[in-house]
């Protein structure tokens, strides 16, 4: 490519994009052994900052798979149920509300197992190919 495409091609870019601001990573196209060498470092700064965030997501993620899994506990389960439907018949509702409520309560307690054991499943096939890696 001579200068002169060079030159269009960067005014072209420039005028797309705005200039970076802080935060920011600029772009530059290169050709030559030198500016590839600068854009393998710029490429391995870049995935190290984003190794380091999926690092930082590990515990979040983690936490979030936990309570997701604690949700299968059918005992668990079986108690805020029981507790659910003994606090709105205290309540003084009329016994088919309180059933009907609780009925829809343990429905969507069911519908969070489901995501839940979802959750385990990609769990336990990230496991077995980390352990197969």
């Amino acid at each position: 490519m001579d200068e002169e495409k060079r030159m269009e091609a960067r005014e072209a870019v420039k005028d797309t994009f705005p200039d970076p601001g802080e935060g920011e990573v600029e772009v530059e196209v290169s050709h030559g052994q030198e500016d590839s060498r600068s854009d393998v470092e710029e490429l391995r700064e870049v995935l190290a900052a984003v190794s380091e965030f999926i690092k930082n997501l590990e515990e979040p993620l983690g936490n979030i798979l936990k309570t997701a899994l604690s949700v299968m506990d059918g005992a668990k389960l079986g108690e805020e149920v029981a507790s659910f439907y003994k606090k709105l018949r205290d309540s003084g509702m009329p016994e088919e509300m309180v059933e009907e409520f609780t009925r829809e309560y343990f429905r969507m307690r069911m519908e969070s197992l489901n995501i839940a054991k979802i959750l385990r499943e990609l769990a336990k096939g990230e496991l077995q190919e980390a352990g197969e890696g």
